[in-house]
């Protein structure tokens, strides 16, 4: 599924077209202090390290990538992608993520495609629903559980009122203050029945906050090697809002 651990990945030469509407960034923060302090891009979930997971999915989608992290482990460098810091320093919360990737986003292209580090299901339909979104607009999946601002696409219009809300904020958990920022740029939303279609059971908006949420990644990944799906699972999805 994955490239070897340690194994150098470059930008796709020439890959061109749809790949080449927008950029995707992956937000790795900092240190999942509820997690004994681990980065949590390199997490196994059945084996496979979560940025493994994430890359594999996403290289054929976009030709740009970036990390964004406070924390750059030697394994997130060896990757081959561009790894950034927060620009407003560390502790500012996953908005700050959001800043910095509209900060680095490359001229010629209008929008950036953001996920949390993680996310070890991303779904690639997902992905390039929102990479090809137009243009000037940003879109954030939204579901019966709230919105879902941390696997969206932000334009490059949206980077001024990102920073504001930043600078503004004293929610230094960012989670509040994602679910504000949303309303603040007031995005398109993706929403059912399409979302569903393109996220089965929203597994791709399971994020490891802790421990029992590793467990329970772990149980899915085992189901879904071992065979079709068999309905919801529930309870699988913590929420960040």
């Amino acid at each position: 599924m994955a490239e070897p651990e340690g194994a150098s990945r470059r930008p796709p030469a020439g890959a061109g077209g749809a790949a080449a509407r927008a950029a995707l960034a992956i937000l790795a923060g900092g240190r999942g202090l509820r997690m004994g302090g681990t980065c949590k891009s390199l997490l196994r979930v059945n084996g496979v390290r979560v940025i493994d997971r994430q890359l594999a999915i996403a290289e054929p989608l976009f030709d740009r990538i970036v990390l964004v992290t406070s924390a750059p482990e030697p394994e997130l460098l060896a990757l081959g992608w561009p790894v950034i810091p927060d620009r407003m320093g560390p502790m500012q919360g996953p908005a700050a993520g959001l800043d910095a990737a509209l900060a680095w986003l490359p001229e010629e292209l209008a929008a950036v495609v953001c996920v949390a580090a993680d996310m070890p299901f991303l779904s690639g339909p997902l992905l390039a629903r929102l990479r090809d979104h137009p243009a000037g607009r940003s879109l954030v999946p939204r579901h019966a559980g709230g919105v879902e601002p941390l696997c969206a696409r932000y334009a490059r219009s949206a980077a001024d009122g990102i920073r504001a809300f930043v600078r503004a904020s004293d929610d230094q958990t960012g989670t509040r203050a994602l679910r504000d920022l949303v309303r603040a740029i007031d995005p398109d939303y993706l929403e059912e029945p399409g979302l569903s279609e393109l996220a089965p059971q929203l597994d791709a908006f399971i994020n490891l906050n802790r421990p029992s949420d590793l467990a329970r990644a772990e149980a899915v990944a085992a189901a879904r090697h071992s065979g079709p799906e068999d309905g919801p699972r529930r309870g699988l999805v913590t929420e960040r809002h």
